[in-house]
């Protein structure tokens, strides 16, 4: 078999940033968590109340997200209030934007030439 030329986004580092930052987010209550902290400061019984989830699951959900890096914590006294990281989140919009921006469609979507006779037969997966 003929080995290929991979395209130049498939061996970038890029794919591999945004495939950990959407890990860190791909949770339902991790993304409505973000969606409330872009409203401000929170802190664990705010996100809980909101979400109606327990206060261990919604601690554990800010863990991740903070792992991830984007939120942080502040702490007074007893209490921890969680806001959103700005730079991260910049950094994955313009992240997404490199790699699955619709700015990338060119303004001709190519089509795909026939196969050559080898090929055919062959199952995409």
């Amino acid at each position: 078999m003929k080995k290929r030329e991979l395209a130049e986004c498939v061996y970038k580092n890029d794919i591999a940033d945004l495939y950990h930052a959407l890990k860190g987010l791909c949770d339902m209550n991790r993304l409505k968590i973000i969606c409330l902290l872009f409203e401000g400061e929170k802190c664990v019984c705010d996100i809980e109340e909101q979400l109606l989830i327990s206060q261990p699951l919604a601690s554990h959900h800010l863990s991740v997200l903070r792992e991830a890096g984007f939120v942080s914590v502040r702490r007074a006294g007893t209490w921890s209030y969680y806001s959103l990281n700005r730079e991260a989140v910049e950094k994955l919009n313009e992240l997404f934007a490199h790699v699955l921006g619709a700015e990338r469609f060119p303004a001709i979507y190519p089509p795909r030439e026939e196969c050559p006779a080898s090929e055919e037969g062959t199952v995409d997966s």
